[in-house]
């Protein structure tokens, strides 16, 4: 893994705001779609949160009409090409380009000390819906939004500790028809056990800024060491579950990459050959 320190993403910026942290998302023409490095990137911004004692909380955002589409397939492409002239292999490179990235951005976001806020402005796809499921608070725009796990249309199997958060949140059975069909997780599903308010909006640099005021109207006079020692309190019974399940599933998931049936799938909905279940 390259220079944490030195890294950037063209697909993502920061800022300190008093005790918010705010990470946005900034490639609307992708759909905020992220490669592997721009996952990476994203967890170091969390950590530098994390090592901030000034911050209370982490804040999620996005511009245009998709919060995240997922994973680029750019990027998984170039993986593949670069795989086939590497000594090791399919299993030393998407060990490298899968596996440890996936275990660390997990892990990064299961054991985040700071309240995570995700002001969710549109749909999420895949590993960034799975983030979005990790986190405490999430807000949405308006009723359009929706979260899609297509694991099943990709050869794939969850991932983000999903296996823990989606029946946990959603109910077991629910979880299962969810998965097991690659359907979308409507609003009507979410409200009230993922979201927490509905902004009723329709622009996305208005529904951030407003989730940014609220919160500073919320919190202040408040005070705020209790935040961090109640989100650990809430966490620690999940935490070691949360672990597990994200090794688990980047483990079990090896076996597919190694042969090569996710990258396949990807290249089909690239060239509108497969689409998703929307």
């Amino acid at each position: 893994m390259s220079d944490l320190s030195k890294m950037e993403s063209r697909k993502m910026s920061y800022r300190v705001d008093g005790e918010f942290f705010i990470i946005t998302f900034t490639d609307p023409k992708s759909l905020n779609a992220l490669s592997g490095t721009d996952y990476i990137y994203l967890a170091h911004l969390l950590e530098i949160a994390d090592r901030c004692d000034t911050v209370s909380f982490t804040v999620l955002q996005s511009t245009g009409r998709f919060f995240s589409a997922g994973a680029d397939i750019s990027h998984i492409e170039q993986v593949q090409a670069a795989a086939k002239s590497e000594p090791s292999g399919m299993l030393g490179k998407w060990l490298s380009e899968f596996a440890s990235r996936n275990v660390y951005v997990t892990h990064t976001f299961a054991t985040h000390t700071k309240i995570l806020v995700c002001c969710l402005n549109g749909p999420a796809v895949g590993l960034t819906a799975a983030i979005v499921m990790l986190c405490d608070l999430v807000y949405c725009m308006n009723d359009d939004v929706y979260l899609l796990f297509p694991f099943a249309n990709l050869a794939l199997v969850t991932e983000g500790a999903l296996s823990i958060t989606l029946p946990m949140k959603l109910g077991y059975n629910v979880a299962h028809e969810i998965l097991m069909f690659a359907k979308p997780v409507t609003y009507q599903q979410l409200i009230d056990k993922v979201i927490v308010r509905n902004y009723k909006l329709t622009d996305a640099e208005t529904f951030n800024n407003q989730v940014l005021s609220d919160l500073f109207e919320k919190t202040s006079g408040l005070f705020h060491d209790s935040f961090i020692n109640m989100k650990s309190l809430l966490k620690r019974p999940i935490l070691s579950e949360l672990k597990r399940a994200n090794i688990d599933e980047v483990a079990d998931a090896m076996k597919y990459w190694v042969q090569g049936l996710p990258q396949k799938r990807f290249q089909e909905i690239g060239s509108k050959q497969r689409k998703h279940k929307f």
